[in-house]
């Protein structure tokens, strides 16, 4: 019963150490949040905010950025407020420049 007990310690440790170590969406460029129903830029940031209102409540859109990676293009915004992570990444290649 105790080796059971230890075996399930460990298992739980080892799960909640994966998923600390899982980045979040749009966290950065590797986890860039894509919106698919978005087929032209004034869409675009339309839609990058009310993510952004949606999924980070209570965090306040700032300085935003364009930046380009291996032929992509990336909206980064900068998020303030109390627990809000430091930007939002947005993958706007498939409309970008439409």
């Amino acid at each position: 019963m105790f080796r059971a007990w230890c075996l399930a310690i460990v298992l739980v440790t080892m799960a909640g150490a994966v998923l600390a170590q899982t980045p979040a969406p749009g966290s950065s460029i590797a986890t860039a949040i894509q919106l698919p129903s978005v087929q032209h830029e004034t869409d675009g940031v339309s839609a990058e905010y009310a993510y952004i209102r949606a999924h980070f409540p209570g965090c306040k859109p700032g300085m935003q950025a364009l930046l380009s990676d291996k032929g992509k293009q990336y909206d980064s915004i900068q998020l303030t407020g109390p627990g809000c992570i430091g930007a939002v990444f947005f993958d706007i290649t498939a409309w970008f420049g439409k």
